[in-house]
């Protein structure tokens, strides 16, 4: 395991996963207050979030600042039931029998005050059972990590090779906890079956067969061609950093194309040359990129095979840092096959995020049409700068991809110009930066980074209407305000229910607004509407605001999303939610409690200088979150895929956070800040 600590940036590295994670008499809250609360202080007997069937826990909750003494009114939703119901005190009862671990969600309502509420998702561990796995693939000569964990059962577990061998130079690493892990040195190549057995305390067993696939020795983990895009802080202030990217599979040398924007300089189209990408352990390793202008150096995570024995397809990256340096990014494997050789044309949408010249938070999101000339029609854009630009006509000009699949975009709306550079991540979806110039080393200008992806329309290739929310879709805003920390203002949340007749839609948003915190805001039949180009508008309103979007769709209920008069600048993106079959289907509802395979997770766009956390091979393990350096536990809507729960991690602390399961390969998840640290919305991606 490796631990990289700079001032303001966090970066975890490592497979071991958090043994405490998954021992089921361990008590994942560290203070008494449990769970996420907005006026309710909820706590638990012995600050404990996890029990075994049958057991009884002690609950306690207090109004902050009550008006009278009603108390509070108490829920369960999820397994076992509450009794003893006082007005501040309850006992939840867990179910005599449960599969694996199961959760209950714990809600403690104000009386005088609906508004305020407590929730704390608790953990039963029932019959033990371990999840089928993919195990990422190891190299030869490459130490290497590998947890494996079951659900539910009583410590103290023996974990034993049942049948078939591990790999020459791999073992177990003796745990009696409900994790263990697959540690070593692998020394040769080669693919592996075996069947791992796990015992608790009670003579319980469960078993699972897994595969494993250890490769030649290569330099680096990832090979082939890959687009990047960095968003982050250098000398304190936001920079950007985009290009593609060619690793060759033996050496691991690194050559590309770069863009880089900082308050102080800015270096478009530079050559890539005598790079390095070298291994850490299994999933992990350090990617330097080398230009004129200087070296970058980036730790990376990559995520799992989409099959076994093929190159990991994408990775989350973290700067490694030093001083007021800090950021997170993404990488993905580049597709060029079907890339055009003339300016870029047809319908395509996009969103960035940034600052502007005084170094305030601002979005901007739009659509346009190119011809094959390179012309711009049709262009529309939105932005919250401070002037603002609310559906202004846009005209401009797009040029054709280099070998590299970089191209250069020119936008023009009203007085306000820019000029941008694309990387090409396939046909249909590029990553975007701005590149004017930087008047000299003491002036700043705007810093943009964002994605445009080409629109596909949801009633016909071309066109848009209101039908185009007849799937949930999740929805993530980034912002920051002030200069006093916490400044960072994250909304994570799903719009649903859409009725695109009556044009209304369902929201439930969770907030982390710079020291305060709002979980489960709760909007119903809010207005919305979608124009055929794809542009559409979105008002959400409550007793304690009332707020107004302008959104650019490439797709159903997928695409960019600015919210205008917003004093954080916030922006960010609509994720169309997948609605399944899902691999491990609950037994009601459609989202699962537990996700198949590996994970990788890494802070999305950040919008202060840290934390910025990086956490290589994470697992949802029936409704318990861990990994090398992170615990925790979430209760999961089997209706909705949003879970609320609790993260402890080293370096960082204990955050309560929300989750959202977009897909089978992709959750987000909003860590709630605190008056000394910053809320942010992590990426956890296969």
């Amino acid at each position: 395991m490796t631990l990289i600590r700079s001032a303001r940036a966090l970066f975890w590295l490592g497979a071991t996963l958090a043994l405490a994670a998954c021992s089921n008499n361990s008590n994942r809250a560290l203070t008494a207050q449990v769970g996420v609360d907005t006026g309710v202080a909820l706590t638990t007997a012995g600050s404990a979030t996890s029990l075994l069937t049958s057991q009884t826990l002690a609950l306690g909750a207090t109004v902050e600042n009550a008006s009278n003494t009603a108390g509070v009114t108490w829920s369960v939703t999820g397994v076992g039931t509450l009794e003893n119901i006082t007005a501040t005190t309850a006992t939840f009862v867990a179910p005599a029998s449960v599969t694996g671990s199961a959760t209950a969600l714990i809600t403690a309502t104000s009386v005088a005050n609906p508004a305020q509420l407590a929730s704390v998702a608790l953990i039963v561990l029932g019959t033990p059972i371990i999840p089928s796995t993919t195990l990422f693939p190891g190299n030869v000569n490459v130490a290497y990590q590998a947890p494996v964990s079951a659900a539910g059962g009583d410590a103290p577990f023996t974990w034993t090779v049942l049948s078939g061998a591990l790999p020459t130079g791999l073992a177990l690493n003796g745990s009696t906890s409900a994790a263990t892990y697959i540690t070593g040195t692998p020394t040769a190549a080669g693919t592996y079956t075996f069947t791992l057995q796990s015992t608790d305390t009670m003579s319980r067993v469960a078993q699972v067969a897994l595969t494993m696939v250890i490769k030649p020795q290569a330099a680096c983990v990832l090979a082939g061609r890959y687009t990047f895009l960095f968003t982050g802080f250098r000398g304190g202030a936001a920079a950007t950093h985009v290009g593609a990217i060619s690793i060759d599979p033996s050496t691991g040398a690194v050559t590309g194309e770069q863009d880089y924007k900082d308050p102080h300089r800015t270096t478009p189209g530079e050559t890539l040359t005598s790079g390095t990408c070298v291994n850490r352990e299994t999933n992990t390793g350090v990617l330097t990129l080398k230009a004129a202008s200087g070296p970058l150096v980036y730790n990376f995570a990559a995520t799992p095979p989409t099959s076994s024995g093929v190159d990991p397809d994408s990775a989350e990256l973290a700067l490694i840092s030093s001083g007021s340096d800090s950021g997170s990014g993404q990488l993905l494997r580049q597709d060029l096959t079907a890339a055009p050789t003339t300016p870029l044309t047809g319908n395509y949408a996009f969103g960035l995020l940034g600052v502007n010249s005084a170094e305030v938070h601002i979005g901007m999101a739009g659509r346009f049409t190119s011809s094959a000339t390179g012309a711009l029609s049709a262009g529309l854009v939105d932005s919250n700068d401070t002037t603002a630009l609310v559906g202004a006509a846009l005209a401009g000009s797009v040029t054709a991809p280099d070998a590299n699949g970089r191209g250069t975009l020119a936008l023009a709306a009203g007085s306000q110009t820019t000029t941008l550079a694309y990387y090409l991540v396939n046909a249909s979806k590029m990553f975007l930066i701005d590149i004017d110039p930087t008047p000299n080393s003491n002036s700043a200008t705007v810093r943009l980074g964002g994605q445009m992806t080409a629109q596909t329309g949801n009633v016909s290739a071309t066109s848009f209407d209101n039908s185009a929310f007849a799937t949930p879709s999740i929805l993530s805003l980034f912002g920051s305000q002030g200069t006093i920390q916490p400044t960072a203002v994250m909304s994570l949340g799903r719009l649903s229910n859409a009725s695109s007749s009556a044009g209304t839609i369902d929201a439930i948003l969770d907030t982390a607004d710079q020291a305060t915190d709002i979980a489960s805001e709760t909007f119903t039949a809010q207005s919305y509407s979608v124009t055929a180009n794809g542009r559409g508008t979105l008002a959400l309103a409550d007793t304690s605001s009332a707020r107004s979007f302008a959104f650019y769709l490439d797709g159903t209920a997928n695409g960019y999303i600015v919210e205008h008069g917003s004093e954080a600048g916030s922006a960010g993106f609509l994720e169309a939610q997948f609605q399944g079959p899902y691999p491990s289907p609950p037994p009601s509802g459609i989202f699962p409690p537990t996700m198949q395979d590996a994970f990788v997770s890494g802070t999305g766009y950040p919008q202060a200088s840290g934390p910025i956390t990086l956490n290589a091979l994470l697992y949802l393990n029936y409704d318990a979150l861990s990994s090398n350096f992170i615990n925790g536990s979430f209760a999961i809507d089997p209706a909705t895929g949003r879970g609320l729960g609790t993260i402890t991690e080293s370096g960082v602390g204990t955050n309560a956070c929300s989750l959202y399961i977009v897909s089978k390969s992709r959750m987000q998840m909003l860590r709630f800040g605190t008056r000394a640290i910053d809320g942010t919305i992590e990426y956890i991606i296969q």
